[in-house]
């Protein structure tokens, strides 16, 4: 059986009756979608976090490290 008045000849019943995508279930979505632009500014943010942390970080090092040296002295190797 075809629909009727439809111009494609694509049929919704099979021969033996029975009815064609009875049980199609359509695919789930994601449940967010995120827009492009917040996509792009949740990377450019980690990315940014991750340059402060290697420059802070190191910073912090050397300050523990001088820190260290005005407290306990320079270490012989360090002299020069």
């Amino acid at each position: 059986m075809d629909a009727p008045g439809d111009g494609s000849k694509i049929p919704y019943r099979e021969e033996d009756g029975t009815v064609l995508f009875e049980s199609y279930i359509p695919p789930s979505r994601d449940a967010v979608h995120l827009p492009t632009y917040a996509l792009y500014l949740l990377i450019a943010v980690i990315i940014l976090l991750g340059v402060l942390y290697a420059i802070i970080g190191h910073l912090i090092k050397d300050l523990i490290h001088d820190f260290a040296d005005w407290l306990l002295g320079e270490q012989p190797e360090e002299v020069a």
